[in-house]
């Protein structure tokens, strides 16, 4: 009787959960997943596809309310569903990360007879795209280390959607995915990004990347968790008065004159400066240019 009323509990407290994330409260169960966080056949994901989704959204701390951070996909009932984080999601918790310093990342290219690595993802005229290559700098034990990753462009092309559009690109962000998880494989274990999972073949070729469709929902407005997530990431590396100044001058950039009902398409450009200064902003830091040590203070 026992035995069966604990099993009872263990399940009842495996269907649903509750949990915080940067201080907005997040509650899930089975229903809510399959009615609104589930990409492609809804009806054919299971109930331990959710429980396991559920819950590996409560251990990450990635919030599903907030639109392309995580979500779940099926598309038949012979393949297993999918857990796909949004490329902000997945960079920002890398950024985020108490041990992680800066990275350098670019693509590499045929030049003639020589093999280049260059930073960005700018394909010039002559050359030929051979692959991506990433390289975080962290800390783990009180010393820097380093972890770096170059995937060939050849091995992940599956010639659809963005690859044919944006192949340098796609090849660059898989390459940063792999190195942040070589990085940080606890806090990242099981989770992978948008462009792995479409380069591995997991996603379907009919995938639509929801984040980068323009039309009609690209304009809704953002959230008030979204806003604060801007400000929260801004404050806790530049400060609270310049933070402010950072997000305020590159949201006018943006086209736009504060965050309140700001279009998401607007977020997205925002968001992604926003994680370059930072980037730059730590890079500068670890390097010791003059002046450093006096604006700690």
């Amino acid at each position: 009787m026992s035995e069966t009323t604990a099993l009872s509990k263990a399940e009842s407290n495996a269907l649903s959960v509750s949990y915080e994330v940067l201080g907005t409260r997040v509650e899930l169960d089975l229903p809510f997943i399959k009615k609104y966080l589930v990409r492609g056949r809804s009806d054919l994901v299971s109930d331990q596809e959710l429980v396991f989704f559920m819950n590996t959204c409560r251990q990450q701390r990635l919030n599903p309310t907030v639109q392309g951070e995580v979500y779940l996909i099926k598309y038949s009932k012979d393949d297993p569903a999918q857990m796909v984080v949004g490329k902000d999601a997945y960079l920002r918790r890398a950024f985020d990360h108490p041990d992680y310093l800066y990275k350098n990342d670019g693509i590499t290219v045929k030049r003639g007879d020589q093999i280049v690595q260059k930073e960005g993802c700018c394909l010039y005229p002559g050359e030929e795209l051979v692959g991506g290559w990433c390289r975080v700098y962290f800390m783990r034990n009180g010393k820097e280390r380093t972890a770096f990753k170059e995937v060939a462009f050849a091995e992940y092309n599956k010639g659809m959607a963005n690859w044919k559009s944006k192949p340098a690109t796609m090849i660059n962000k898989v390459a940063i995915s792999q190195c942040v998880r070589d990085a940080f494989p606890k806090d990242f274990e099981g989770i992978y990004s948008e462009e792995e999972m479409i380069a591995s073949g997991a996603i379907d070729t009919d995938y639509v990347d929801l984040t980068d469709t323009e039309g009609p929902d690209d304009d809704a407005p953002i959230s008030q968790e979204q806003r604060k997530q801007l400000f929260k990431m801004a404050q806790a590396e530049f400060g609270r008065e310049e933070g402010n100044a950072v997000v305020k001058d590159m949201v006018e950039r943006a086209g736009c004159t504060t965050t309140i009902d700001m279009p998401t398409s607007v977020y997205r450009v925002v968001l992604q400066d926003l994680m370059e200064a930072i980037e730059e902003h730590r890079a500068a830091n670890a390097d010791g240019e003059p002046g450093d040590e006096d604006n700690k203070q």
